[in-house]
């Protein structure tokens, strides 16, 4: 029942249920009149065959009193015909007379049998509206009697017609309302007035949903912005409509977004400079590394080799312990050679800003499938051998490097795939953009990021670029970053990467 209503009712747009709302109002509207219509159009009916089979009852009436009868009943058959012919005369409407014969049967008299049908009335109504329409009107007989009594006048004796065959007596007039005529001019106006009823119902519909269209545009384009505001692009601004209502929500919205994007700019800024010292952090503790505990390895391993070879040539006990005392200073000290390499590649690859970012991703993508053998991380990287910064070959540096080991860590993905690669766009911009595509469990979106993700979200937009993950359940998750290439060397040279000290603090 809830898919069905979300199907037909909350499923649409306020625009559309509204007009679903009128409708079904206009049609019950519509339905209600047709009943009043169709009862007072059978009640009017009702009224106007009475009115004219009374009407017809008084002429069949005078006809019959004007025979000059004799109180012998033999003479009524002979002025049969007489008052035949005088009914014959009568061109009433909405009603038939009829006349028994010697044989028992009724012959209509008027109208004629065989006349035409008046081109002036409209046409016949269909059977359905001729049933829902037609009164209930029954016919009258009207018999001519000869009164003894009455000293051998003709008296008219009206009795109901019943139902069923019989033989009918001679003389005897019946009087039957014909509604069909009466019907067609109920019809007749109805057909008239329906198109047009129905070409204002469709024009009052239209601008309603014109006018309600106008009314919820705004609303259309405040959701709009709003998804805008939510994708980071806080330059958006809404004209403000002519509604006070709108209007004042419009003007809210644009300081809203107005606001949002100078906390921005200055999250960007200071995100920049929290960069720009952590990596001048990482450079400093990567040269200490280098230039001080790299030569206290090496003067290590010297001695240590110089000593195991002179306790080999001493060959004495003591000296033979000592020279396995050297080995695991050895093996110590190469471990700690490794590990000094590795966390020199991870505070500050020594190639950044000297080779091509190719090169660099390249690189950092062997060291990868080293360390996770049992991963396949496979990768495309078409950027031309360029070098587009410090700042942007970092910033991708870390991405790739954040990307595929929450990927691994947190995603449990078994295939990596890292796309590299330069777009020219038609509007003369070009970007950098950079796919990891893995076919792990997938990403919650409504999960909080870690601290892993959110700096690589911050570190690329403060190069002005877009940030965008997308995940579906036991299918993998797919992160891509575009960073516009002129915008993010414009902030890189900007103060979007300058240190705190040249900050001004107000």
């Amino acid at each position: 029942m809830s898919r069905l209503l979300d199907a037909i009712w909350y499923g649409r747009t306020i625009r559309i249920q509204l007009m679903i709302a009128i409708g079904v109002i206009n049609g019950v509207a519509l339905a209600i009149v047709g009943m009043i219509f169709v009862a007072n159009a059978r009640q009017a009916t009702q009224v106007e065959m009475e009115a004219t089979v009374e009407l017809a009852k008084n002429f069949a009436r005078i006809a019959i009193q004007s025979l000059s009868l004799d109180a012998r009943p033999e003479d009524l058959t002979k002025k049969v015909d007489q008052l035949s012919g005088r009914l014959r005369i009568g061109k009433l409407r909405h009603v038939r007379i009829l006349m028994a014969d010697a044989n028992g049967d009724l012959v209509q008299l008027s109208p004629a049998p065989d006349s035409e049908r008046d081109p002036k009335h409209p046409p016949p109504a269909p059977k359905w509206f001729e049933t829902l329409v037609a009164p209930d009107v029954a016919p009258r007989t009207l018999n001519m009697v000869v009164s003894k009594k009455l000293a051998g006048s003709v008296v008219m004796v009206e009795t109901p017609v019943m139902d069923g065959e019989r033989n009918w007596d001679v003389g005897t007039v019946v009087i039957a309302g014909e509604p069909a005529d009466e019907i067609a001019e109920v019809w007749a106006d109805m057909s008239s007035l329906g198109p047009m009823i129905a070409l204002i119902d469709v024009l009052v519909l239209a601008t309603l949903y014109v006018v309600l269209g106008r009314l919820l545009d705004p609303m259309t384009s405040l959701g709009k912005g709003l998804t805008r505001l939510e994708d980071g692009e806080y330059e958006t601004r809404l004209a403000p409509p002519r509604a006070q209502e709108l209007h004042t929500i419009a003007l809210r919205f644009n300081r809203l977004a107005e606001t949002l994007g100078r906390t921005r700019s200055e999250n960007g800024r200071l995100y920049g400079q929290l960069v720009t010292i952590q990596e001048d952090e990482r450079r400093e503790i990567a040269n200490e590394l280098h230039d001080e505990a790299s030569p206290c390895l090496f003067g290590i391993m010297a001695n240590a080799i110089s000593a195991q070879r002179r306790a080999t040539e001493d060959k004495t006990e003591s000296n033979a312990e000592i020279g396995e005392h050297m080995t695991e200073i050895l093996k110590i000290t190469d471990r700690l050679k490794h590990m000094n390499r590795v966390m020199l590649k991870k505070l500050r690859p020594v190639a950044v800003g000297r080779v091509a970012v190719s090169e660099l991703a390249s690189e950092l993508i062997g060291e990868l499938q080293k360390r996770y053998t049992n991963v396949d991380i496979t990768h495309s990287l078409r950027t031309r051998a360029e070098r587009y910064g410090e700042a942007i070959d970092l910033t991708v540096y870390r991405c790739i490097q954040e990307g595929v080991t929450n990927a691994i860590r947190h995603g449990n993905a078994r295939a990596i795939r890292v796309d590299l690669f330069a777009k020219q766009h038609r509007a003369g911009v070009r970007t950098l953009q950079l796919l990891i595509q893995d076919d792990g469990r997938g990403f919650r979106t409504d999960a909080a990021m870690g601290f892993g993700l959110t700096a690589m979200r911050e570190r690329v937009h403060a190069l002005s670029g877009t940030w965008n993950i997308e995940s579906v359940s036991a299918k993998g998750t797919l992160l891509k970053i575009v960073i516009p290439l002129s915008a993010a060397r414009a902030r890189a040279r900007g103060s979007s990467f300058r240190t705190f000290d040249d900050v001004e603090v107000s």
